[in-house]
C-alpha cells in the first residue's frame, strides 16, 4: 500500500511539474488539446484501474511460484543486482516496445498511443488498457526469470513513468543542453521522431529510458526528414487521422483488425 501511494505521489508531483513546464515555455501551441486531453486521461483512469487490480494478482502469483533457479540476479550482491535491474528492466521496455512496432495484432494494440495527433505530457498514458494487462505480464515474467527485487520494481516503475512523461512533453531543450541530456536519457526531442507519420521515423527511437539502445541496436534517428519544427505528428501512413471518440478510441484495435488493417508501417 506505501509503495502505491509513494508511485502516485511522485506521479502526480512529476505530472504537475511538467504540465506547468510545457505551459509557460511551451514548444509549439497545441489546438486540439481539450479533446486530446479527455481522450488521454479517460485512458489513464481506466489503466490505473486495471493495474490497481491485476497487479496485485501477479505479484500473488509470482510469489506463489517456486524461484527460479537460473534467475542470474540473485547471484550477485544486493547493490548490483539492483542496478543490473535497472538496467536490464529498461532493455525489456525497449524491446518490448520494438516488438509492439512489428507484431501485427500487438501494433493494432499499440497505434492507439501514436493516434495522438500532437503531443504533450498526457501522451504519455494514452495506452489501450489490454496493452497496459499484456505489458503487465510481460514484466512479470521478467521479474521472475530474472530474480528482480521489490525494490528494483518499484525504482523502476518511478523511472519509467516520470521518463515517459517527460520525452513525451510539449518543451525544447536548450541548443547546448539537448545532446548533452539525450547521450544518456531520451529527450522528447529525440522521442518526437518516433511520432512522426513517415514509417521509417515511427520505427525508430524506441526507448523510453536509457537513449543508448536505440544507437546500439541501429534504430536511432537523430533529426526527423522534415525537420524539427515541420515534424508530421500522428498516426503513420495517415495525413489527418484521429479518433473522433473516446469510444472509437477504445474500439479502434479490434475495428482494424476486422477491416484487415492491421499491417504495421
Amino acid at each position: 500500500m506505501i509503495d502505491y501511494q509513494l508511485r502516485i505521489l511522485l506521479f502526480l508531483l512529476f505530472v504537475s511539474a511538467l504540465l506547468s513546464w510545457q505551459y509557460f515555455v511551451p514548444r509549439k501551441a497545441l489546438s486540439l488539446w481539450r479533446i486530446r486531453w479527455r481522450h488521454n486521461l479517460g485512458l489513464l483512469l481506466i489503466d490505473a484501474l486495471l493495474v490497481r487490480f491485476l497487479q496485485p494478482l501477479l505479484l500473488v502469483g509470482i510469489a506463489l511460484l517456486p524461484t527460479a533457479s537460473f534467475a542470474p540476479l540473485q547471484y550477485l550482491p544486493s547493490s548490483l543486482s539492483f542496478i543490473a535491474s535497472l538496467v536490464l528492466l529498461d532493455l525489456l521496455i525497449y524491446w518490448q516496445h520494438r516488438l509492439f512496432h512489428y507484431v501485427p495484432w500487438l501494433w493494432c494494440l499499440h497505434r492507439v498511443h501514436h493516434s495522438d495527433p500532437e503531443l504533450d505530457t498526457t501522451s504519455a498514458v494514452r495506452f489501450h488498457p489490454l496493452e497496459i494487462a499484456l505489458s503487465l505480464v510481460i514484466k512479470a515474467l521478467a521479474i521472475w526469470m530474472l530474480g528482480i527485487s521489490a525494490a528494483a520494481i518499484l525504482v523502476f516503475d518511478i523511472l519509467l513513468n516520470s521518463l515517459a512523461m517527460f520525452n513525451h512533453t510539449n518543451v525544447r531543450l536548450g541548443k547546448r543542453l539537448e545532446p548533452l541530456v539525450r547521450s544518456l536519457v531520451v529527450t522528447p526531442n529525440m522521442h518526437r521522431i518516433h511520432h512522426s507519420r513517415i514509417p521509417l521515423e515511427a520505427n525508430s527511437n524506441f526507448g523510453f529510458c536509457l537513449s543508448i539502445w536505440d544507437r546500439l541496436f541501429k534504430s536511432y534517428i537523430a533529426r526527423s526528414q522534415s525537420g524539427d519544427h515541420h515534424l508530421n505528428i500522428g498516426l503513420p501512413q495517415t495525413a489527418r487521422y484521429a479518433p473522433a471518440s473516446f469510444i472509437e478510441l477504445l474500439k479502434m484495435p479490434f475495428s482494424l483488425i476486422l477491416k484487415g488493417k492491421d499491417n504495421p508501417p
